[in-house]
């Protein structure tokens, strides 16, 4: 007992400087507690967002919806303006364009109504078309990569 006592002396006037401190600290955790529990609670009660979404993960799969690029162009108003005959012209539909120069360039088609998807240089994008050049507020196509194009694609002009 006696040693209990003198062990407990030590502590006492070891931690007393520190005590308000201590106190503190344990009074903010403790509200931390309970303003996280309330959050958690309120939105779980209120059908608010679950709480299995607001963990931020790579297990977690981001759902993008399936956007017609062509048919929010038509409602939007905007006609694409394209150098080619009707029948492939009606098929192919420039998006965006980011030309990288001679070699490099990216180009954002969409085909058959499809939503649009990135096709680099050289990248078929349809039987028969291969991305052969971009340029600016442009893309061409053609049967393959170094021929000359023999369908241009441009973006249509904003009104």
């Amino acid at each position: 007992m006696f040693l209990y006592d003198a062990l407990m002396q030590t502590t006492r006037s070891f931690l007393h400087p520190f005590a308000p401190t201590f106190l503190r600290l344990t009074s903010l955790l403790v509200w931390a507690v309970v303003a996280y529990s309330a959050v958690v609670f309120g939105l779980q009660w209120g059908d608010g967002v679950p709480v299995d979404t607001l963990v931020v993960g790579s297990e977690q799969k981001q759902v993008t919806p399936d956007v017609d690029s062509l048919s929010v162009s038509k409602a939007l108003g905007v006609a694409p303006v394209q150098s080619a005959s009707a029948s492939l012209a009606s098929r192919f539909v420039l998006v965006g364009v980011m030309d990288g120069g001679p070699s490099q360039g990216v180009a954002l088609i969409s085909v058959d109504g499809k939503p649009a998807k990135p096709f680099r240089l050289g990248q078929t994008v349809s039987e028969g078309f291969v991305v052969v050049g971009t340029g600016p507020k442009k893309a061409e196509l053609g049967p393959q990569l170094g021929v000359a194009s023999s369908l241009v694609l441009e973006l249509p002009i904003k009104k």
